[in-house]
This record gives structure tokens, sequence and C-alpha cells, in this order.
């Protein structure tokens, strides 16, 4: 944080979310429906570039394409109710949420690493704060991501094997050595 490049671009990320909970309360939303959209914009923007980016490598290597496999948009009793009370959707084993809860859970992992790192070694605090800072808010914004996988039973939740998977890769991932 000694780079006087710092406080611009502070300004503009702390101006750009009050102007926007000033934008969402003027409206009519309320402070957790903001937060959800903050949320989608991170799942939308993470989890369709991802998906693109191995469906170009999947038609670079001659494999199959990905395939639009249409849904029902039937809304059911339960799911209306969360819906209601803000609370997110998830109740499917389709590749999006694999990548989602993987990307939430190697934020996590790295988080937790982070904060480890410094608890061990004090001096490490200076050279990775915008680090932590930046994944501690990535892991809050990920945090029903987080109970879909492990604290939630209704019908909305992440099913288990979306979590093995999502486990399994982002413990891969953390284990890889980084060159």
């Amino acid at each position: 944080m000694s780079s006087p490049w710092f406080v611009p671009f502070a300004y503009v990320f702390v101006a750009k979310n009050v102007f926007s909970v000033f934008e969402a309360m003027s409206c009519g939303s309320t402070l957790k429906a903001w937060w959800n959209l903050q949320r989608m914009w991170l799942f939308q923007r993470t989890t369709s570039y991802f998906i693109a980016l191995l469906d170009i490598f999947k038609r670079k290597l001659g494999l199959n394409e990905t395939t639009f496999i249409l849904t029902d948009k039937v809304v059911k009793e339960d799911a209306s109710k969360r819906y209601n009370q803000e609370i997110m959707e998830f109740g499917s084993s389709n590749i999006m949420f694999t990548v989602l809860a993987t990307l939430a859970l190697l934020n996590l992992f790295t988080f937790v690493g982070g904060i480890m790192k410094i608890l061990m070694d004090f001096k490490a605090l200076e050279q990775l704060i915008l680090q932590i800072v930046l994944c501690g808010i990535i892991v809050l914004i990920n945090f029903p991501v987080y109970q879909a996988l492990f604290i939630r039973n209704d019908n909305g939740c992440i099913p288990s094997s979306v979590m093995f998977k999502s486990v399994v890769l982002a413990s891969v991932l953390c284990l890889l050595p980084v060159c």
C-alpha cells in the first residue's frame, strides 16, 4: 500500500459501490438485494467466461461441443418461498455450479492460507494486505455458495456430487506448485 496509485483505485472502488447502493435504495431495493445483485454479477462473469474457455479448448481438441439444455422453469412452492426470502437458488448439478463452487472454494482456501501465512510470519502482512482484503471480499460474496455446499439441506442446495468434484478440483489446484 506504499504506492501512491492505491488511492485513485480505492476511490473508484468506494465511489462506485456507494453510488450503486444509493441507486438501489432510491429504486426501492433492499441492501440484501443489492448485495445479491453484486454476487450474481460476479457469478455470471466467472462462470460464463470459464465455460466459454473450456468450450474453445474442447473444440480445438475435436471433442464434443457444449450443448444447450432446456431446464424447467416451473417455480415450486419452496423455491418461491426462498426467492421471497432473497435466498439464492442452486439445486442443479450443471457444470456452471461446479465451476462456481470450485472458484468459491479456491478463494476460501487461498484466503485461509493467506491468513495462516500472516499468523506464522507477521511481516508478510505488509506484502499481502491487499490480496487478503480482496480475497476476503470475494469470500464474503461467495457466502451463499458455501451455505449451499455445506449447510443447506433444501432443494435449492448444491448437490453432493458437485460438492465432491469442487472440493477435489480446488484441493488439486491449491496443491499444484506455482512456477
